[in-house]
């Protein structure tokens, strides 16, 4: 059984889709004129939620919206969601007839897929529309620079094929002292700009991630031209490097309550592994979370959170169902039933995505999308 569908009562992951929306906007703002935004909502919008996500940056305004496979461009559509979809991961040859059926956009490197493509349009009537996916440096994904002038002649006398845009991705981005990033940048911008010399207009191209938005690039493409925001969207950044670069809030917060209260006498071994040993007579506060609810073992000894508005350490290692923190110092002593704040705001304190995920070694995209696989989501804003 889903485990949406037999959550602990005591834990609740909210979304705030207000902040979603100012997110979009506060990026916008640092966006040259006339580029456009496709809104980044793979994997289950990084753990926000597929649909509620989709409708509120479609109402909120942007140009596109972006996935990672045809499943997840289909269900949009089953849901009634219109306009331009990418599909950032491309299709098989055989998804071509459903991916133009649906009116998909994917991002393709290999002739095969174009072919199928094409196909797929004269058997439906209809054009495929697609982009081109270069490989300028992430060693990814997408066709070699060099093939790129030969393959759009191809491409380009293919029947019922429109080939909108050339696409590639920052490896660096959001770093200002990348060299990476403006290499791979230099490379986009002059093979955009001898296709366009050869008449392919390519007015949908894009190059620019959430890292790119914050920190452009030098040498990106001129509007007309797509930003693909995913990310920042959701409050998180891409890299430290671009913190202060927009004003961004949490979308997703987590909360639970405190199941118990102890005391442990010095010298008491917390949790498994006895990896944490009480030095003195503490206080502890057991939480009804642990890496089946998403939060991350790897949090163990190394991540806080917060109640009555100040930091609680995690002491020992995360458990499957229950994590133990230090209340010493918390004036008053908290009690059983006392919230508890594992990402989100709590008076004025708050505990990113971002932060969390450094404590455990990672990043907030991993934290955003365990927790929201794991929990069910409730909606405001």
């Amino acid at each position: 059984m889903s485990p949406r569908l037999t959550p602990n009562p005591d834990n609740r992951l909210s979304v705030d889709l207000a902040a979603l929306e100012a997110n979009l906007a506060a990026c916008r703002a640092l966006l040259s004129p006339g580029m456009r935004v496709a809104g980044v909502v793979k994997a289950d919008a990084y753990g926000h939620g597929l649909l509620p996500v989709a409708r509120r940056l479609k109402a909120a305004g942007v140009e596109a919206l972006a996935v990672g496979v045809a499943s997840e461009g289909r269900r949009l559509r089953r849901e009634g969601i219109a306009g331009e979809i990418f599909l950032l991961m491309g299709a098989r040859p055989e998804q071509a007839p459903q991916v133009v059926a649906d009116g998909l956009t994917p991002v393709c490197a290999d002739l095969a897929v174009f072919q199928a493509l094409s196909a797929a349009a004269q058997s439906l009537g209809r054009p495929a529309t697609c982009q081109l996916k270069v490989d300028t440096g992430m060693s990814r994904l997408g066709v070699a620079p060099d093939q790129v002038l030969d393959l759009l002649d191809r491409l380009a006398a293919l029947p019922g094929l429109r080939l909108t845009g050339l696409v590639s991705h920052l490896a660096t981005a959001g770093d200002p002292a990348s060299d990476q990033a403006r290499r791979q940048s230099a490379i986009f911008a002059e093979l955009l700009g001898a296709a366009r010399a050869k008449g392919h207009v390519l007015a949908d191209s894009s190059l620019v991630g959430s890292g790119g938005a914050l920190v452009p690039p030098p040498a990106s493409p001129a509007a007309p031209a797509y930003a693909r925001l995913g990310i920042v969207l959701y409050g998180g950044l891409p890299d430290p490097a671009a913190t202060g670069r927009a004003t961004l809030r949490g979308v997703m917060s987590y909360r639970s309550r405190l199941l118990a209260v102890r005391r442990a006498r010095a010298g008491a071994a917390v949790s498994y592994g006895a990896t944490w040993i009480a030095p003195r007579d503490t206080w502890l506060g057991v939480v009804p979370v642990g890496y089946s609810d998403g939060y991350p073992r790897a949090a163990s000894n190394r991540a806080a959170m917060l109640v009555g508005g100040r930091l609680a350490p995690v002491r020992g290692r995360v458990c499957m169902n229950l994590t133990v923190i230090d209340l010493e110092g918390i004036e008053p002593l908290p009690r059983v039933g006392d919230e508890v704040v594992l990402l989100g705001n709590q008076g004025q304190a708050a505990i990113s995505a971002d932060q969390l995920g450094d404590w455990a070694g990672t990043i907030s995209y991993e934290i955003t999308c365990a927790l929201g696989a794991a929990n069910r989501r409730h909606y405001q804003g």
